[in-house]
């Protein structure tokens, strides 16, 4: 074990469980997992587009988002079945979920609330409040929807990519390469950019080391839901490339841009391709880095190697 990551529940190895030989073929399954899931969450958004009124592109999105269940579905399906491993090798655990679910949905507004302060000091966008107030009921949809959303990116990503590959690589290896992952996953998104990427794949380095410390997915799936809900819905701010959702308030950015603060902003893909974000993300992965692991999650190297034979 890498000696900054103390052993967790959700990293011991489940009796019986069906350890990949290589990491090669751990890939392959995540690949074929993240590709069948995705069929699947296309096939219900479209499903449902053909229900919904025309020309309502936030319940379009808000579809797409619900949808994206049929991954995290997938994900336990193949972990539970495919690779015999338990739920709480995943990071499903039930003890103490709430309070970790409550602390990460705080998390990611502040998080995300300091790119936005940051960019505001620095005079590369305003902040004001939008003349036509969305309705409550919709804000919580999108709430609702983000939070499915955090969840099965962190199960596909964290729960099945990372710790399948520390049954054979050391904790650090496993968090470079899981984020990395995470990364090329939004390599098609609109107007991304070199450092949108990097800026995503310190997010994935942040979810990776935050699991880690917590031992379990709640925390992290909170964060990168809340992250995502406050871009889009309390900021207005674009999601990944992805922009007009309804927000209260509207994060504006200069119509005659320079380049020095196209950096800093990200200007079409959001606050997330810009050095606001990379600024954050780097003190969130150095204040969990130098926190401590749950102590409630740790267990002993001599009770992994009973539990592993």
């Amino acid at each position: 074990m890498f000696p900054c990551f103390p052993a967790t529940h959700m990293l011991t190895p489940t009796p019986g469980e069906r350890h990949t030989a290589h990491a090669s073929r751990v890939y392959l399954h995540f690949l074929a997992v993240f590709v069948v899931g995705t069929l699947g969450q296309s096939a219900i958004c479209e499903i449902i587009g053909l229900l919904l009124p025309p020309g309502r592109a936030d319940l379009q999105l808000l579809a797409q988002l619900f949808s994206t269940a049929i991954v995290a579905v997938t994900v336990i399906l193949w972990c539970r079945l495919g690779e015999r491993r338990s739920l709480a090798s995943l990071g499903l655990i039930r003890r103490g979920a709430w309070p970790e679910y409550v602390i990460g949905m705080a998390a990611g507004v502040i998080l995300f609330g300091g790119a936005v302060g940051l960019c505001v000091i620095t005079g590369t966008a305003t902040l004001s409040v939008t003349t036509e107030a969305p309705s409550a009921g919709l804000l919580v949809l999108f709430l609702a929807a983000f939070l499915i959303q955090g969840m099965s990116e962190e199960l596909l990503c964290r729960s099945f990519l990372m710790v399948s590959l520390s049954r054979r690589w050391p904790l650090w290896a496993c968090a470079v390469a899981n984020a990395l992952a995470f990364s090329l996953l939004h390599i098609f998104n609109p107007g991304v950019t070199l450092v949108a990427l990097l800026n995503i794949f310190l997010f994935g380095l942040l979810a990776s080391v935050l699991t880690l410390r917590r031992g379990s997915i709640w925390m992290v799936s909170a964060l990168h839901g809340l992250w995502n809900f406050a871009q889009g819905n309390l900021f207005g701010v674009p999601v990944s490339g992805i922009a007009g959702m309804p927000a209260p308030l509207v994060t504006t950015l200069p119509a005659e841009r320079t380049w020095w603060q196209t950096l800093i902003n990200g200007g079409s893909f959001g606050l997330e391709g810009g050095l606001a974000a990379t600024t954050v993300l780097g003190l969130g992965i150095l204040a969990v880095w130098l926190s401590r692991t749950k102590k409630s999650e740790t267990v002993e190297e001599a009770s992994i190697a009973s539990v592993a034979k």
